[in-house]
C-alpha cells in the first residue's frame, strides 16, 4: 500500500501482447509440424522425385569437395552397395551407363532411373558436376529398402521450404505484432493513466472515450458510467450527513438551554460539557460535509487578514475562558483567492486545535500572510514522527481517552485547502509546539 492508501500498481497476469506473442509462436510451431508432415507424405508417395532428388543432392556434395574421387563419397545414409565414378561420354559410348534416350552419340544427359530389385530398389542415375571450371559427369548407383535413405531429401526439403521461409515470416509477423498491438492497446494504457489521474476531491472528471477499438469505448465507457453512479451515491451520503448534523442542530441547542436552567450542580456541569462536545461534533460533520460538497470559485479575492480579525474576534472568549492568550498578526500582503467562509472554517479548526492540544498558559499565534497564506502556531507539545504521517486523517486521534475531539478538524482543514488548489504543511519548531500553514491560489496581476 502506497501513502494515499491505494495498492501498488502490479502485474496481475501476462500482458496482452506476451499472449500474442506466445500464442503467434505456438501457430507458427504447429505450422511448421504440419509443414514437415505434409512434405514427408508428398515425397513419400512420389519414389522417383525422391530418388532424383537424392542423387541431385550427393552430386552436389561431389562437387563442393575437393577431392575429385567421388568413390570417398559415403553415400546416403542406409544405401547399400554404394558406387559413384565418373565417365567419359567418349569413350563410354555404347556401354554402361547407357546414353539417355534421344540423346546425340558421345553425349550424356542427367538421368535417373528406379528399378525393383529383391528386398528394395536400386537407384541409378548421371549427374553433371563442375570442378575446377570443368564439366564432369557423375555416375552414381546404389540399393535400398524403405525411407531411410532419403533423409537427407527431406531435411533438405524441411530446410529450404519449412524454415527458411518460416523463419522470417515468424520474424515478421512478431514485429507487426509489436507495432499492431501496441496502437490497438495505446487507448487502453490512456485510459489506465486517466484512472491513475483520477481526484477523489473531483468528482467530476471521467475518462476520455476513444472512438476505436470498439471493445476499449465499451469498457471506457462502463468505468465512466460505474464513475457516475459512485459519484451519485457519495451525493447521497453526503447529503445524508449535512441532513443530519443540521437536523441535530436544534433539539442540541434547546438541550443547552434546558440544562442551563437546572440549578448549579457537578451533574450539569458534566451534562452540559457532553452537551458541547456533541454540539461540536455535529458542526464539524456539517464542516465536513459541506467542505466535500464545496466548488471553490478560483477567481474571488478575499483578504486573509480580515477574515482572521473576524475569527479571532469570535473565538476570543473562548480561548480566554481556557486561561489561552490568542493573539493575531499580518505580515505583508494578505490578499488571495478564495471562498470566504470556507477561509473562516479554516482558521476556527486550526484554531480549535491549538487549543485541544497545547494545554496549559501558552499563547496560540494567528498570523496572516505573508502573502497568500496563513498559519496557526502553537507551544504545546511537538509531534512526534510517529503520529505525523496521521495527523490529517480523518477520525484519527492518538489517544480516545485523553481527548473529547472526533479527528475532523484538521481533515476538513485539508480538504477545504484543497478545494482552493492549496494545501497545508505542518512544522515543527525548535522549541516545540506545531505551525499548521495553508496556502492559496495568488491574485493575478491588476487585481
Amino acid at each position: 500500500m502506497d501513502r494515499s492508501g491505494n495498492s501498488k500498481k502490479g502485474p496481475a497476469g501476462p500482458t496482452l501482447f506476451r499472449q500474442i506473442a506466445t500464442r503467434l509462436a505456438a501457430f507458427t510451431l504447429l505450422f511448421a509440424l504440419l509443414d514437415v508432415c505434409i512434405v514427408v507424405l508428398t515425397y513419400s508417395s512420389q519414389p522417383e522425385s525422391l530418388a532424383q532428388e537424392l542423387l541431385t543432392l550427393e552430386a552436389h556434395k561431389a562437387e563442393k569437395g575437393t577431392d575429385l574421387q567421388p568413390d570417398l563419397l559415403a553415400g546416403p545414409p542406409g544405401a547399400e552397395h554404394w558406387s559413384a565414378r565418373y565417365i567419359d561420354p567418349d569413350t563410354n559410348a555404347g556401354s554402361t551407363p547407357p546414353l539417355r534416350a534421344g540423346a546425340a552419340p558421345g553425349m550424356l544427359m542427367d538421368w535417373t532411373r528406379r528399378e525393383r530389385v529383391r528386398g528394395g530398389y536400386r537407384i541409378t542415375g548421371v549427374r553433371s558436376v563442375l570442378q575446377n571450371g570443368q564439366q564432369r559427369w557423375l555416375f552414381m548407383q546404389f540399393e535400398g529398402d524403405g525411407i531411410r535413405p532419403y533423409v537427407p531429401v527431406i531435411a533438405n526439403e524441411i530446410v529450404q521450404h519449412v524454415a527458411l521461409p518460416l523463419i522470417p515470416l515468424s520474424l515478421l509477423l512478431l514485429v507487426f505484432n509489436v507495432f499492431a498491438v501496441r496502437r490497438v492497446l495505446k487507448p487502453l494504457r490512456r485510459a489506465e493513466a486517466e484512472v491513475d489521474a483520477l481526484d477523489p476531491n473531483n468528482v467530476l472528471l471521467r475518462l476520455s472515450e476513444a472512438p476505436a477499438p470498439r471493445e476499449v469505448n465499451t469498457l471506457v465507457r462502463a468505468v465512466n458510467r460505474a464513475l457516475t453512479r459512485l459519484d451519485e451515491a457519495m451525493a447521497i451520503l453526503r447529503g445524508f450527513t449535512a441532513n443530519a448534523a443540521h437536523e441535530l442542530r436544534t433539539p442540541l441547542s434547546i438541550m443547552q438551554l434546558s440544562l442551563d436552567r437546572l440549578p448549579p450542580s457537578p451533574l450539569r456541569d458534566d451534562l452540559q460539557a457532553d452537551t458541547q462536545h456533541l454540539t461540536r461534533l455535529v458542526s464539524q460533520m456539517l464542516d465536513l460535509a459541506q467542505a466535500d460538497a464545496m466548488a471553490v470559485e478560483p477567481e474571488t479575492p478575499v483578504d486573509l487578514a480580515d477574515i482572521g480579525r473576524d475569527i479571532v474576534a469570535a473565538m476570543a472568549p473562548k480561548v480566554f475562558a481556557n486561561q489561552r492568550d490568542l493573539r493575531f498578526e499580518t505580515s505583508g500582503d494578505t490578499r488571495a483567492l478564495g471562498h470566504a467562509e470556507a477561509i473562516y472554517r479554516i482558521y476556527r479548526n486550526l484554531i480549535d486545535n491549538a487549543l485541544a492540544h497545547a494545554p496549559g498558559d501558552t499563547p496560540i499565534v494567528v498570523t496572516a500572510g505573508p502573502g497568500p497564506q496563513l498559519s496557526v502556531r502553537d507551544y504545546g507539545p511537538s509531534i512526534s514522527d510517529e503520529d505525523l504521517p496521521h495527523i490529517f486523517e480523518r477520525f484519527w486521534r492518538k489517544d480516545r481517552r485523553e481527548t473529547d475531539g472526533a479527528g475532523l478538524g484538521l481533515g476538513i482543514v485539508q480538504r477545504l485547502a484543497q478545494a482552493h488548489g492549496g494545501a497545508i504543511t505542518v512544522e515543527r519548531p525548535i522549541d516545540g509546539g506545531a505551525l499548521f500553514r495553508v496556502t492559496f491560489a495568488p491574485l493575478k496581476h491588476g487585481e
